[in-house]
């Protein structure tokens, strides 16, 4: 049994199943304010490629930290098998904007709102009312491609507890590690 492919497997359906408990993801940097965790949404998965595809604002604190360290680290949680899983990769914006532009035409006008706030996520809201300039909401969305080096999974079972690591090596393929959970 190849442990990668079915997580891989896993994922991908993750992102077209709204309801799967791997769609909203853990995500986790570390900036010039220290570590960050939030949740974010699995929007895509390039399984040739090793990468899970997010959607954020290029004005959020996330991509400061990115900015300053590459490196993330995921968690995803299924309560219903009690598996875990943790992705350690490398964050980075898509360069290609045919591929952002292709994407961007996809979202709603309402989640479109989400980047024509003048402000960026996160900053104060002194008079309490949101001003919006839609002109500006595309140049705000970034499709961000965080490439997977490492994929660890523990399964929380009655009759004993199952984890195993899985790594990319140079060549592209994934090493399997069983480890003690």
């Amino acid at each position: 049994m190849n442990h990668a492919e079915e997580i891989w497997k896993t994922l991908v359906r993750a992102t077209v199943d709204k309801k799967h408990p791997w769609r909203v993801v853990g995500f986790s940097t570390s900036g010039p304010k220290g570590p960050q965790v939030r949740s974010v949404i699995l929007r895509a998965v390039n399984t040739g490629e090793h990468h899970l595809v997010f959607y954020t604002d290029r004005r959020s604190q996330k991509m400061t930290d990115i900015a300053h360290d590459p490196r993330v680290a995921l968690l995803f949680w299924n309560p219903r098998s009690n598996t875990q899983l943790r992705v350690c990769g490398i964050a980075t914006p898509q360069a290609s904007e045919l591929i952002v532009n292709s994407l961007w035409a996809r979202i709603p006008d309402y989640a479109r709102k989400d980047y024509a706030t003048l402000s960026a996520p996160g900053d104060a809201l002194p008079d309490g009312d949101l001003m919006y300039d839609f002109d500006t909401a595309r140049a705000n969305f970034v499709v961000l491609n965080v490439k997977v080096l490492s994929l660890e999974l523990l399964e929380l079972k009655r009759e004993g507890h199952v984890r195993f690591r899985c790594e990319l090596d140079e060549t592209g393929h994934w090493i399997h590690q069983n480890m003690i959970p």
